[in-house]
């Protein structure tokens, strides 16, 4: 069974309306694009249940919030946007900038600061020859330093320019889009376990709040990579079961980048786990586990088979080129597997987070940065080298 749907359009009304519980701003746009989605039924992996999975066209889910925060932003003054991430929320925001300054005949430009761990992941089709962005690497950095030289930057050029930095809240709104679609499918229900591999754990934040809204009560797995102490989520959501307090483990425990996949990295996910703690305790269900490397190497062949199969990847050359550069997807489905016997649903909803293939690009290359820079030299010292 194969559903062909789409996010934004006049469905980002859905997202304002969550957006305005959220913060209490309304929005006024009118910049409202759409992206199609594809959601598949995938026999064969799972003993007992339907499992199906979401496929974006974008290439990956972050051209969610990407969108949408222009689509928030449209009717405010704009010079810059600062945008940090691992990889993908970054490479979303450099396909968005075009078309959203061509259809609005604005000039708006950003700064996207990405770590030097996953700079890798970054694709130079959308990166190099775009005169809207300066693609920033940072030494030295993860997830959590950047933001905080985000924070540095942004108050050295708040005197000057007119900025926007996205935050929780606005992502969140702009992930419930995935509650909804699921809904128009009859994939939204107590019968229904949604799957998503999670860093700061904002995606199912997203679906969570679309919950209330619609008054559903779906079922939640969340899966992290297990490299070291890379896990907080995870490991949190454990200590919330047993009865204790699941943020006091993070004055006990330092969370570290996972190396199987460096952009799940959030090790401060407070945010997200606020909500996952008080879905759970408004009596609805939301487990967690991890993947090793083992489980990787142990089923990530069948995987493969199954998505070319599917057709989601043409071949399993492409399939194994694409899993190399970002494996959260992969990740998700072996999260499912391992967790079966756990999941009380008869349907299983898999997001899946990995990059999926593009015809006209279909083996991304490494994008060459503006600049690679120390943040420990400041962030004025980075706009001098901007000359900004």
């Amino acid at each position: 069974m194969e559903m062909k749907t789409y996010i934004g359009k006049e469905k980002w009304n859905f997202s304002d309306d969550i957006y305005y519980d959220l913060t209490g701003n309304k929005v006024n746009s009118n910049f409202n694009p759409e992206i199609p989605v594809l959601i598949k039924e995938l026999p064969g992996l799972l003993d007992k249940k339907k499992l199906f999975g979401i496929f974006w066209s974008t290439p990956t889910f972050k051209d969610t919030d990407c969108n949408y925060l222009f689509h928030v932003y449209d009717k405010k003054d704009m010079d810059y946007i600062i945008c940090t991430s691992s990889a993908n929320t970054v490479e979303g925001l450099a396909r968005v900038i075009p078309s959203f300054n061509e259809v609005t005949k604005k000039d708006i430009n950003a700064i996207l600061l990405v770590p030097e761990m996953s700079a890798y992941k970054v694709d130079k089709h959308f990166i190099e020859n775009n005169q809207y962005i300066k693609y920033v690497v940072l030494k030295n950095s993860d997830l959590d330093s950047i933001r905080v030289f985000a924070s540095e930057l942004k108050n050295v050029m708040v005197e000057k320019y007119s900025l926007i930095v996205a935050d929780a809240n606005l992502k969140t709104a702009a992930y419930a889009q995935m509650g909804l679609f699921l809904k128009e499918q009859n994939l939204f229900n107590e019968d229904v376990c949604f799957v998503q591999t999670v860093s700061g754990g904002v995606g199912p934040a997203g679906v969570i709040e679309a919950a209330y809204k619609l008054n559903e009560k779906p079922e939640f797995l969340v899966v992290q990579p297990l490299d070291g102490t890379s896990t907080p989520i995870i490991d949190a959501l454990k200590e919330h079961s047993q009865g204790k307090d699941p943020f006091s483990l993070f004055n006990k425990v330092k969370y570290e980048t996972p190396k199987i996949e460096t952009t799940l990295g959030s090790s401060k996910p407070f945010y997200a786990l606020e909500k996952f703690v008080k879905w759970r305790e408004k009596g609805n269900r939301i487990v967690g586990t991890y993947v090793n490397i083992e489980n990787l190497q142990e089923y990530r062949d069948t995987i493969l088979s199954v998505l070319v199969k599917s057709e989601i990847y043409p071949n399993k050359d492409v399939g194994l080129k694409l899993y190399d550069l970002e494996k959260s997807g992969f990740i998700a489905f072996i999260g499912t597997i391992l967790s079966e016997r756990k999941i009380k649903a008869n349907n299983v909803v898999i997001n899946f987070t990995g990059r999926c293939f593009n015809p006209n690009n279909p083996i991304p290359e490494s994008a060459e940065p503006y600049i690679f820079y120390d943040p420990a030299k400041g962030a004025t010292q980075l706009l001098k080298r901007m000359k900004l």
